[in-house]
């Protein structure tokens, strides 16, 4: 069985010096085999900066995502009431 591997480049979006794997595993996957690759900027302080912000993105998605289920929520609610009170 051959396994080819594809060289890419993966620059750090803030800085654009090449990432640095610090971590790869395997996991299993029905009939897949599928590779994570966890990598970070080789500049400690510019690894700080764009972790922290992914985080403040994730925490703004995640409130998105709590406002928009809200919405939905509010508005069957409303059509419940509306076709009740007919």
């Amino acid at each position: 069985m051959s396994l080819i591997t594809k060289i890419t480049s993966n620059p750090c979006s803030r800085c654009g010096k090449e990432r640095v794997v610090v971590k790869s595993w395997n996991k299993r996957v029905g009939n897949s085999l599928l590779t994570y690759t966890l990598t970070s900027c080789p500049d400690p302080e510019c690894q700080k900066r764009v972790s922290g912000d992914l985080r403040k993105e994730a925490a703004r998605r995640s409130a998105q995502k709590k406002e928009a289920e809200m919405r939905l929520k509010l508005k069957k609610e409303n059509l419940v009431m509306s076709k009740g009170g007919m």
